[in-house]
Parts: structure tokens; C-alpha cells; sequence
């Protein structure tokens, strides 16, 4: 039996080279050998990325907005990993292509609306297999609470995350950040501003925006930014949580200024969303000019343990998003091959394995902590 061909679509992008490197390191994931087709609009990039990668790659220049071009590249392929983006520009292209010819299809970000329009292609009638958002942010998210409710609590009632940093923010995650910016839903977006999980259902206009302040395991004065997404409501009902408080992080005063100018209104089309991406993606290289990226994962979970109340906090500490991404992409490769996964389209956070994705994420070198705190155990901010 030969090896499965997966093609990476975005090879030679950040995130594209951090999921080659994990789809090629059994350190880090097991199972077998792969035949790996990379794909890149950057022709030379791309053929000296197949030079570097172990197993023999096959270079192919491929254009996302080339459908001709998709579907060659597609072709002979068991699964098709997207990592281009952002995922509001492309939505289904490269699913439709990986799709019609055959292959099941992971994509390190695609949120709701690509969902949507895979669902309408009916991928259990060709048999085939679709997981999005298999990323850090979306993805890895939502696997690590839901194993941390593994960490012997009887029943998880209540928790309150927080996720960002200091680093420069790519142009799909600067998108999803102007989109939390309002009160209540928000444009082409996968949840709504302000709002959080009271009681088995969302409630809007709940929370705040904080300017300014001091936060557990952040070396450095934050911003937070209330977003619940859908992701984090799948989350909130299927481990039956009664609260659920959710706030993306930033440090650095040139992202805040950002927006503090962006919060008059939502933008009215892709390109005016792209605009607002863009200026927070300028300041947020100015913020880390100088300085050392860090992103943190914080998750305080409350609960009932052995007949008590008990809390516990999770903290992921990573100088690399990339890699992290990449690392989920390339689970999410692996647990298709292994014909984990009933035909249909899912979401990362709901149906990867989130031992096998914490396991992986403490192999990661750029992962510099992943640790379980109990409540009224003694840390300073900023020490893990």
C-alpha cells in the first residue's frame, strides 16, 4: 500500500511551514510516513521549501484563485491541508476543489460561513471528511478546556478565558479581532462582541471592554476585549456550563489606540474590513518593535471535584503562534488519514482529541509552558 499524498495548500506561508514541519516530525504526531505535494503561488519559494523538507516533497505553484489550478493540485490527493488566508477572502475554494476530487480536507482557520458552505456541498454523499478551523485560535482554543474538564472534575460549571499577547497579528486574526470590537453580533463574524454564557445560552451586552489593566501570568498591562464566539458556545453547551466569560488580550498601546478608533461603527464590506485589519495589523508590529512576541492561554475552570468546589487554571505560554497552528493542522491531517472522523464537515475544538492535541503541544519547543494551577497555589504575574 502507498504512502497518502497530502497536499498543503499556502506551503511557504508561516503557518504553511510550521504544519510541514509537524506533518514530517514523528516526534511530535505519530503515524505513518507521508507523501507530501506543497503548494505556493511563490514558485521558487516553493520549489526550495520541497529541497529542505525530508521525504522527498513535491513542489506545485498553485494560485487559490485559479480554479484549474486548484483542481490539478488536488488531484491523486488523499487529504488537502488549506493554510492560506485569510479565510473571509477564500471561504470555500479549496474545499470545493479537494472535495471534487476526492480528497478529505482540513483548513487551519475557516469559521462559520465556510462551514456553512461546505455543509451545502454534502460531503457525506461522496464519502468525504472536512475539518476547519484546526489552528490556534480557533482549534486549540477549545481542546484545551475541554481537556482540562478532564482534570478531575466531576462536572465543570464555570469559566473565564483569556487569550492574547504581545505579537504581530496576521491579517485573519486581525479581521476576527475588529469584529469583536461592537456590542452584540457582528458582521460576517463567528460571535458576538460583549456578549458571554449565562445559564445555557448567550447573553448579550453582559461584559465590558478593560483598558489597562494588570492581569494573572500577563508580564505586561493589558487590554481585554469581551467575544463569545460560536466555537465558545459549542464549548459552554456541550460540557454544560453555567457561565462562560471570554476576552481576547492584547498588550501595547499602539494596538489599543487602534481600536479606540475603530470602535464607531462595523465596517460595511470586505474592503473596508480589510482596512481596519490592516491598521491593527500595523500597530500591532509597532507594539512589538524591539521586543520578544509571547502569547498566553489562560483558562480558569470551576467545578465540582470528589464532592467539592474546586478551581483550577490552565496556562499555555507560546513565542510562536505559527507553530502552534501549524502543529493542530497537521493533527487534524493525521486523525483524517487515521479514519477517525464520521464523513461530513466539523470543527476542530469539537472533534479532535484534545489528549492527543495537549500531548503534541508539550512536544512543541515553542510551547514554553503548559501547566495546570490550583486555585490558592502561589505565582506572580508574568511568572510562567
Amino acid at each position: 500500500m502507498s504512502e497518502p499524498l497530502v497536499g498543503v495548500i499556502g506551503a511557504t506561508g508561516t503557518a504553511g511551514r510550521a504544519a510541514v514541519a509537524a506533518l514530517t516530525d514523528t516526534t511530535l504526531l505519530e503515524g505513518p510516513p507521508l507523501r507530501l505535494r506543497l503548494g505556493s503561488r511563490k514558485r521558487e519559494a516553493v520549489l526550495r521549501l520541497a529541497e529542505e523538507t525530508a521525504h522527498g516533497a513535491e513542489a506545485a505553484q498553485v494560485d487559490v484563485a485559479d480554479e484549474a489550478s486548484m483542481d490539478v493540485f488536488c488531484r491523486g490527493c488523499d487529504v488537502v491541508l488549506n493554510c492560506a488566508g485569510p479565510s473571509f477572502v477564500f471561504g470555500d475554494r479549496v474545499a470545493r476543489a479537494a472535495l471534487s476530487a476526492g480528497a478529505d480536507f482540513a483548513d487551519v482557520s475557516g469559521y462559520d460561513p465556510v462551514h456553512a458552505q461546505l455543509s451545502a456541498l454534502d460531503p457525506p454523499a461522496f464519502g468525504r471528511t472536512a475539518v476547519l478551523s484546526a489552528g490556534i485560535y480557533p482549534g486549540l482554543s477549545t481542546l484545551l478546556p475541554r481537556w482540562l474538564a478532564r482534570q478531575g472534575f466531576d462536572k465543570p460549571t464555570g469559566l473565564t478565558v483569556h487569550l492574547g499577547g504581545l505579537e504581530a497579528a496576521p491579517e485573519g486574526s486581525a479581521a476576527d479581532l475588529v469584529l469583536s470590537l461592537r456590542d452584540g453580533a457582528v458582521w460576517g463574524s463567528s460571535g458576538s462582541g460583549m456578549a458571554a454564557w449565562r445559564d445555557g445560552r448567550r447573553a448579550d451586552h453582559v461584559l465590558r471592554a478593560v483598558q489597562d489593566t494588570e492581569l494573572p501570568f500577563y508580564p505586561d498591562r493589558v487590554s481585554l476585549q469581551p467575544f463569545l464566539s460560536r466555537e465558545a458556545e459549542r464549548l459552554a453547551e456541550d460540557l454544560g456550563l453555567v457561565t462562560l466569560d471570554w476576552y481576547n488580550v492584547f498588550a501595547g498601546s499602539q494596538t489599543r489606540m487602534a481600536f479606540t478608533r475603530l470602535r464607531t461603527g462595523q465596517p460595511a464590506g470586505e474592503a473596508e474590513l480589510a482596512e481596519a485589519a490592516h491598521a491593527v495589523m500595523r500597530a500591532s508590529l509597532l507594539d512589538l518593535s524591539g521586543r520578544e512576541p509571547y502569547y498566553l492561554m489562560v483558562y480558569r475552570m470551576d467545578g465540582i471535584a470528589e464532592g467539592r468546589p474546586v478551581s483550577r487554571t490552565a496556562v499555555l505560554r507560546t513565542g510562536d503562534t505559527y507553530r502552534v497552528t501549524g502543529l493542530v493542522g497537521a493533527l487534524a491531517v493525521r486523525t483524517l488519514l487515521a479514519g477517525a472522523l464520521p464523513p461530513g464537515a466539523h470543527y476542530a475544538g469539537d472533534v479532535l482529541d484534545p489528549d492527543a492535541a495537549v500531548a503534541a503541544a508539550r512536544r512543541l519547543p515553542e510551547v514554553g509552558t503548559l501547566e495546570v494551577v490550583e486555585a490558592g497555589a502561589d505565582f506572580e504575574a508574568g511568572a510562567l
